[in-house]
C-alpha cells in the first residue's frame, strides 16, 4: 500500500504521455475514447508494462486514464516486487466498484535520496489503567471497559471515551489512541463503531471486529488525507 504522500505527479514525457492526455481530456466515454484506450494498452504492452489488479485506496487512482509515479520501496512485496528500487508509472486502465485494472512500468531509478529502506516499527498503546486486556496483537489491543481510568480520544485532549456506553475499546498502537468501541448485543453478537461515528456494524467475534474496524479506520484516514490535500 502506498500513502497518498508517496504519489508523484506524472510529468514524465514519453510515447505514452499523448495517449494519457487524450483520455484525460475526453468529454465523454464514446467510441473515440475507447479507441484511445485500445491504443494506450497496445503501447503499454509494447513497453513491457505489467498488468495487475489493485484497490484505489492502495494506489490512489480511480478513473480510466489516471496515472502517477511511485518510488517502489526496496522491501516491497506483492504485484510490484519486481520494481523494487525503481521509479514507476502506474496507469488506471478500467474502473469498477471495488478494484481497478492497473498497468505499471519503469520510468527510471529511484533517486538515491528517495530510496526507502524498511524501518522497524514500534507500536505504543495509550495507558489503560485498571481496564482489562481481552485481545492483544502486534498493532491492536482490545480492552474491556470495566475500570474507571479515563481513556482519552486523543493524547492530551479533554475528550474522553464514555465508558458507560461500551463494553470494549479498540486501541491502535500506531497512533496511540482508541479508534472504535464495541458493545455486546448478546453472547454471540458484538456491535462496533468507529470513535465519533454513529454508524454501527455487527461482528461475531472480537478478532473479526478488530479486522473489520481497523480496515474501516484505515480507509477513513486515507479519505480524509485525500480530501485535505485535494
Amino acid at each position: 500500500m502506498f500513502d497518498l504522500s508517496d504519489k508523484i505527479k506524472d510529468n514524465f514525457k514519453d510515447d505514452i504521455s499523448p495517449y494519457l492526455k487524450l483520455l484525460n481530456n475526453r468529454k465523454k466515454w464514446n467510441s473515440e475514447a475507447k479507441e484511445h484506450l485500445i491504443n494506450l494498452e497496445k503501447i503499454l504492452n509494447k513497453k513491457k508494462y505489467k498488468s495487475f489488479t489493485g484497490n484505489p485506496y492502495r494506489y490512489h487512482l480511480t478513473k480510466i486514464g489516471d496515472s502517477c509515479l511511485y518510488d517502489v520501496p526496496t522491501y516491497r512485496k506483492g504485484a510490484l516486487t519486481e520494481f523494487r528500487g525503481k521509479r514507476i508509472r502506474v496507469v488506471c486502465m478500467s474502473s469498477g466498484r471495488y478494484d481497478r485494472w492497473l498497468m505499471a512500468g519503469v520510468v527510471g531509478e529511484t533517486p538515491r535520496n528517495k530510496i526507502k529502506i524498511k524501518e522497524k516499527i514500534e507500536f505504543v498503546f495509550p495507558e489503560i489503567g485498571d481496564h482489562e486486556i481481552t485481545y492483544f496483537g502486534r498493532r491492536y489491543m482490545v480492552i474491556r471497559s470495566k475500570g474507571k481510568f479515563p481513556i482519552e480520544i486523543n493524547q492530551g485532549s479533554n475528550q474522553l471515551i464514555d465508558l458507560k456506553t461500551c463494553d470494549l475499546i479498540l486501541l491502535d498502537g500506531k497512533d496511540c489512541c482508541p479508534i472504535a468501541t464495541l458493545s455486546y448485543q448478546n453472547e454471540k453478537i458484538l456491535i462496533g463503531k468507529l470513535v465519533g461515528w454513529t454508524i454501527t456494524e455487527n461482528y461475531l467475534s472480537i478478532s473479526e471486529a478488530v479486522k473489520g474496524l481497523a480496515n474501516k479506520s484505515q480507509k477513513h484516514k486515507i479519505f480524509l488525507e485525500k480530501y485535505q490535500l485535494s
